[in-house]
């Protein structure tokens, strides 16, 4: 992925994206990674629940869409599609699990978080 800034000379940064750090600090997911070389600066992307929603809303748009299924990039359509399935079935297959934790919580009188 690359990133331009006007305040360092218009600089192109590139960075690789999908090799980030993970992690889950209170409501929002954090991502940190570092710049490719020359630079190698480290970056933090922090995204919480609307972030989320607007990114998955975006990779839904017409033109994403369109751009996924020109001719040449069938199979990244396809890639993109068949890790969005695996997503979306891992997350219906965890979800009555998680509604048991709450409903055995709620009998408990514990708040749904466990705090």
């Amino acid at each position: 992925m690359r990133f331009w800034s006007k305040g360092l000379g218009k600089r192109c940064l590139a960075m690789d994206c999908g090799r980030e750090t993970v992690a889950i600090e209170g409501p929002a997911m954090v991502l940190s990674g570092k710049v490719r070389p020359p630079l190698g600066w480290a970056y933090t992307i922090t995204m919480d629940e609307t972030d989320w929603l607007d990114f998955v809303e975006l990779t839904l748009h017409p033109t994403m869409i369109r751009y996924l299924l020109r001719r040449r990039r069938f199979g990244l359509a396809f890639r993109a599609g068949w890790h969005l399935s695996l997503f979306y079935i891992d997350f219906a297959a965890r979800l009555p699990a998680v509604w048991m934790r709450r409903a055995a919580g709620a009998r408990l009188g514990r708040s749904p978080a466990g705090d």
